[in-house]
Order: structure tokens, then C-alpha cells, then sequence
């Protein structure tokens, strides 16, 4: 008697064993369903079931009281949906160098928070005491903290465009994660790695405070080497360097990259929002970031959109200039999808972010 063959209960109709999704897959899913409802004329929920099947994980990021596009209903699927955010960060580590060292370093939920104090510690040879022979007296040391890291949310909000056609496609859910994916990146990049000192509107730069370190003349390796000992040394006298992340302009992430040696243990990350020349250096453990477990997703057809990733502005402003290129989603029968994320982040150490403009190698 042949004994029946062993079936997983996790295999697939092709017989290959079924991969476990991303949270952030569900994310765009919910995105995706959000702009076929647009177009069907329908709810999320119906579009995300006529798309996806029975993915039910999807269908309750969708669900609230008020308005089914948000992510917002409590419970365990409010906490899916902060997973899911998590996870998109990480989903776009590759095109984010923002995103990059928000993974690396301290994630925060800041669900309803309008002020969150991280306390950072002021670091010395003095604080871990001093040597004592036998029988004699301890020193007393008073632990120095600050509030070097206050968090505030702001909102981060990403316009994607899309045509009919693409709505329409079964393509939809890749052409949403690679756009969003994208706008989003390219978002937290801008803001991240500025000397921007913040507002009511965004986050303080991570450059704000610091003064750029002069760059080493002659070009080529003999100045690459020479302008990273100048960011470490200058790094390390404020304490930090142990969890370093070089953040860099393309040009010069590649060329970081190409003369690392094997041994070289500093990670590197390229930012397409710096300008050519720029090298920056972050200590991962004195990064914070926060981030709401809150998505929202509004789409329209009937909008004029300034077609500017990194400065948007008014259509026309107040002088009357008329912003370029701009473009009607009526007319040209497309459809924008605005998500919006709470997110701000912060340093909880002084010095701890330092950086280099006009590198000439």
C-alpha cells in the first residue's frame, strides 16, 4: 500500500511553498484599491476584493467609521496599519537614504502626541567615575540629561499621479508601490538632510546647528581619505562614532563605495536630494524618528497639480507668478492620489550629525 504523499498545509496550487507578504504590501493594496474605487465608481473595500480576493488584511485597513480610506479604525488593525508604515520605510531603504537611517535607528509611535521629549545623555570619561585605591572614597557623579530630541509631528504628504489607463491596469498595485515608494523617499530625503531649522510645517534639518567642515583640496583618494577623517575626528570629539552612517550625494556615495575595502564597516548611503559634493555623517544611536500608525489617502480627477517633486508652490502666488509645469488632471484624464503620514524625527546628542559641501573627489 503507497503510503499518500505529504502535502503542506503552506503550499501553494503550483506546489511552491507560499512566501510570507510585507506588511507594507497591504499598504499599497489599500492605496491601489483607493484609486480603482475612483475610477469603478465604487468602494475600497468592493475594489480590493475584486482585485485581491479574499484578503481580508486589506479590507480592514480600509475600514473606519467616518471614511473608508483611512487607516484609522482601532483595535489590531490600527496597529496593523503603524506595522504597515513601519514596513514601508523599510520597503524604500534603497531609494531613501532617510528612510535607510530611520531603520537603522529609534522608532517612536506617536499616536496622539503633539509634543514627545526623548531624553538624550550628555557622555564623558568623567561620568564612568575614577580609579580608587583600597579603602578610599568614590566619586559622585550626577547623571547630566537633556532634551535633545523634541519631537513634534508634521505632516508628510506625497502627491502620485496617475493616468486611467494605468488605474484601470492590473498593474496597478506595482505602479503604486513604486511611485509612492518613490515621492515618499524623495520627501523625507529633502527635509531630512537640510540645514532647514523647522517650523509648523516640517522637522528641523539634521544638519541645523552644525558647520560645515572644510573640504580637502587636490581631489581623488588622498582627499576622500582626508575628508573622512575630518567628519569622524570632528564626530567623535562630540561623543559619537561608534554607530556611524555616511549619508553622501550619488557621485560621491559611488565613489565611497568603489574604494571601500572589505574591512570598511561604516554603512553607505546615497541621497539624490544632496547636491553634488555633499557628505554627511549621522550617529544611528542618537537618531530618533516617530512616525503616526495613521494613513490617509484622498484622490480627485479635477485638480491643477504644479508638477515639482522637491519645491512645489502655488499655482499663482500672491506676486502672481504662475508656477511651471503645471498640469490638469481633468484634462489630461489622470488621477492624484495624496497620501499623508505623520512623521518627525531628531538627534538626542549635540554634534551628533556632521557634514561636508563641496568635496572635491
Amino acid at each position: 500500500m503507497t503510503a499518500p504523499a505529504h502535502r503542506s498545509p503552506l503550499a501553494s496550487r503550483s506546489g511552491l511553498p507560499f512566501s510570507r507578504p510585507r506588511p507594507s504590501l497591504y499598504l499599497y493594496r489599500a492605496a491601489a484599491a483607493h484609486i480603482r474605487a475612483f475610477v469603478s465608481r465604487d468602494t475600497p473595500e468592493r475594489a480590493a476584493k475584486e482585485m485581491f480576493g479574499r484578503d481580508e488584511v486589506t479590507e480592514l485597513l480600509l475600514r473606519t467609521g467616518s471614511t473608508p480610506a483611512t487607516t484609522t479604525t482601532s483595535g489590531w488593525a490600527q496597529s496593523l496599519a503603524g506595522v504597515a508604515i513601519y514596513d514601508l520605510i523599510q520597503n524604500i531603504t534603497s531609494l531613501s537614504a532617510g528612510a535607510d537611517l530611520i531603520d537603522r535607528a529609534l522608532k517612536l509611535n506617536l499616536d496622539g502626541i503633539a509634543e514627545l521629549r526623548v531624553p538624550g545623555r550628555a557622555l564623558g570619561a568623567a561620568a564612568a567615575g575614577a580609579w580608587v585605591g583600597e579603602g578610599g572614597a568614590a566619586p559622585v557623579r550626577a547623571l547630566t540629561l537633556t532634551n535633545a530630541a523634541i519631537l513634534r509631528p508634521r505632516k508628510l504628504e506625497v502627491l502620485s499621479i496617475v493616468t486611467r489607463e494605468m488605474a484601470e491596469s492590473s498593474n496597478i498595485e506595482a505602479v503604486v508601490r513604486q511611485t509612492l515608494g518613490e515621492a515618499t523617499g524623495l520627501s523625507l530625503d529633502v527635509a531630512m538632510f537640510s540645514n532647514f531649522p523647522g517650523d509648523a510645517t516640517r522637522p528641523p534639518g539634521l544638519f541645523v546647528g552644525a558647520t560645515p567642515i572644510t573640504p580637502t583640496t587636490g581631489g581623488g583618494t588622498i582627499a576622500m581619505f582626508a575628508d573622512l577623517k575630518n567628519l569622524f575626528a570632528t564626530l567623535a570629539s562630540a561623543g559619537g562614532g561608534k554607530t556611524a552612517v555616511i549619508v553622501a550625494a550619488v557621485p560621491e556615495a559611488v565613489m565611497l563605495k568603489l574604494s571601500a575595502g572589505l574591512q570598511f564597516d561604516t554603512p553607505i548611503s546615497a541621497s539624490t536630494s544632496l547636491a553634488a559634493g555633499t557628505v554627511g555623517i549621522v550617529e544611528a544611536a542618537s537618531f530618533v524618528s516617530g512616525f503616526g500608525s495613521v494613513a490617509e489617502f484622498n484622490t480627485t480627477k479635477v485638480a491643477a497639480v504644479h508638477m515639482e517633486d522637491t519645491t512645489p508652490a502655488d499655482i499663482v502666488s500672491a506676486g502672481g507668478t504662475v508656477a511651471a509645469p503645471v498640469k490638469s488632471l481633468y484634462q489630461t484624464d489622470a488621477i492624484g492620489l495624496k497620501t499623508t503620514l505623520w512623521a518627525t524625527w531628531g538627534l538626542r546628542a549635540a554634534g551628533h550629525c556632521q557634514y561636508i559641501t563641496g568635496a572635491t573627489w
